[in-house]
């Protein structure tokens, strides 16, 4: 009998990714008091600080119910906090299966004035990144209404995922782009800041990748505001070219004008890609494993595939779609034991952690890009995402196929 190791975990950790980054905001995890290391860890997984803790429930609880140990931990922590009080409980599976009232539990505590969301995560609610989806969207009643003070040209990005690799070095590279047709970033979600929520309502266009639609179709119809879905995160040239040409048609910036943008950022990249062009052949028909959520598999596969020339001989991902144009097998929620019994002939893994066994175990190398991160930090502004990731990519796999 074989042990199936689930490569996805569940909702109570996707609602927490998407939220546990709000500094001026408080994360309660109601759950057992084994949660004290778990949440620990669910932290140390993330690599960013969060603003959380746990309602550490006993044994007792799950019979008498867990009402008291929620509400003492709420009025603790708000003890001293007199203003601005948010909060978000994540309801794991003891209490979701009890049935504690949750907002009962609120209004009977000394702080009944707090803005609160309330998520039910048991364990069989659902997948991380269904808890992911749901969390974005659950964030729209802290919307506030508001108008623009000026005539700039301001967007939300919702979805980009700021707890893998190189994630806040995306969103850079990702600012960046748009700066070029003179765009902002109005607000970005997952948020770091409430304030970020509250204003989100002043941007002019949505731009979704991957994750976030739910909360961009309630935007759209409470403000107006239109969106841009993109079902790929833009790894490479052809992703990059795609995701600025339609934010720039939508905000009626003419072709030639685009096409002078398009055409100075792939003059620089190939500039800055030459001192590889005798590693570069190696490349094709290279086969490669890729592992991850899939809005990052799919555009990363694309990257390789159709820009590397690369062979993808195997893809694991978290949410079934069409890679039949990119890859030779395609796993869907897959356990790492069916993950690793479908590797054979492959040279790179793209991944995350969580293939790190199979990739020392086989001897294959393991280029993390996808979520969780443990044994690895990111200090600099070297994106994965965008036209300046390319390049990182490309040192990266050369690099990494050196130390075979």
């Amino acid at each position: 009998m074989s042990f199936v190791d689930p490569m996805q975990a569940d909702k109570l950790l996707g609602v927490f990714r998407a939220v546990s980054g709000l500094k001026d905001a408080v994360v309660v995890v109601h759950s057992p008091v084994g949660c004290h290391w778990g949440i620990n860890y669910i932290q140390r997984l993330s690599y960013r600080k969060t603003n959380s803790t746990v309602s550490a429930l006993r044994e007792r609880s799950v019979i008498f119910g867990g009402h008291e140990h929620l509400k003492k931990s709420i009025e603790i922590i708000f003890k001293n906090k007199k203003k601005d009080k948010y909060l978000i409980i994540l309801s794991a599976s003891v209490p979701s299966i009890i049935g504690d009232d949750i907002e009962g539990i609120i209004s009977e505590s000394s702080v009944s004035d707090v803005s609160y969301l309330v998520f039910d995560c048991g364990g069989y609610k659902g997948k991380m990144m269904e808890g992911y989806e749901e969390a974005l969207e659950e964030l729209f009643p802290w919307i506030e209404e508001k108008k623009k003070k000026d005539s700039s040209l301001l967007v939300n990005i919702i979805g980009i995922q700021r707890d893998i690799p190189m994630g806040e070095a995306n969103i850079k590279e990702i600012k960046r782009m748009l700066s070029l047709f003179g765009i902002k970033i109005n607000s970005i979600f997952p948020p770091e800041r409430i304030k970020e929520i509250k204003d989100a309502s002043k941007a002019d266009l949505n731009i979704v990748f991957g994750y976030g639609k739910g909360l961009a179709e309630k935007m759209k119809e409470e403000f107006g505001i239109p969106y841009i879905f993109f079902e790929e995160y833009p790894y490479g040239i052809s992703l990059c070219e795609r995701f600025l040409k339609k934010v720039a048609q939508h905000f009626g910036i003419s072709e030639k004008r685009t096409e002078k943008v398009l055409q100075r950022e792939k003059r620089r990249i190939l500039n800055a890609l030459k001192p590889a062009h005798m590693y570069l052949h190696t490349l094709y028909d290279l086969p490669v494993a890729v592992s991850g959520d899939f809005a990052q598999v799919k555009g990363i596969s694309n990257f390789l595939s159709k820009e590397l020339g690369c062979m993808i001989k195997l893809v694991n991902v978290n949410a079934c779609d069409d890679f039949s144009d990119l890859s030779e097998k395609v796993l869907f929620q897959a356990s790492m034991h069916e993950f690793e019994n479908a590797i054979y002939d492959v040279d790179l893994i793209f991944g995350s952690e969580t293939e790190k066994t199979i990739s020392k175990k086989m001897n294959i190398p393991l280029i993390q890009f996808s979520y969780p991160i443990l044994s690895r930090i990111f200090l600099n502004d070297t994106p994965y995402l965008g036209f300046k990731g390319i390049p990182v990519l490309v040192e990266e796999i050369i690099n990494h196929l050196q130390m075979l």
